[in-house]
């Protein structure tokens, strides 16, 4: 039988007990949540600069000759090799091969490109290059092995290009750019 008094610290045992556990678990959940937060979801990225110099030899078709009426319309295709300037060197000896269409010549052209990036572990990125004039953004879309969910763009600027009619072989045209940006790996 408990005396007189006892009944009163036992219910106050049960709420100091219940008030500590229901602390802890607050402490513990607030501990694991910033936890998580600080590592991020699987989908984080980290950027990473990318400095290349892109060198390339192509040909295109002229499918209509621009007249006072229409512009010329045209695809392209050529097939390239990068340099890294970084330090890391991302990208380095990648190879590439791109095919477009555009519409008008010159710096009044404006088209549409696919390019396939191929490390030297046969990983791949596939950017594209909606551009006008000679200068555009390449917009990493997707990718294979450690690319795969690659994200990231280039600035793309002309440094040479063979003059037109000009190209090592006939029909064909031969020139370097400068590309520099960010790729955004997944963790």
């Amino acid at each position: 039988m408990k005396g007189p008094g006892q009944e009163g610290r036992t219910m106050k045992q049960s709420g100091a007990r219940w008030l500590s556990m229901s602390v802890l678990g607050l402490v513990v959940w607030l501990a694991t949540f910033l936890y998580i937060l600080s590592i991020g979801p699987s989908e984080a990225r980290a950027a990473e600069e990318v400095d290349i110099t892109h060198c390339y030899s192509g040909t295109a078709t002229i499918f209509h000759e621009q007249s006072k009426e229409a512009l010329a319309a045209a695809s392209w295709t050529q097939n390239g090799i990068t340099m890294s300037h970084h330090d890391k060197k991302i990208l380095d000896n990648a190879v590439v091969h791109c095919e477009g269409v555009q519409r008008g010549l010159g710096p009044e052209r404006t088209g549409y490109g696919l390019c396939k990036i191929m490390d030297s572990d046969s990983d791949v990125i596939i950017a594209e290059i909606p551009y006008s004039g000679f200068d555009y953004q390449v917009k990493f879309v997707e990718g294979t092995g450690k690319w795969k969910g690659v994200k990231g763009t280039l600035e793309s600027r002309r440094t040479v290009r063979s003059l037109p009619g000009k190209g090592a072989m006939p029909g064909t045209y031969q020139g370097c750019r400068r590309e520099k940006g960010t790729i955004e790996l997944s963790r």
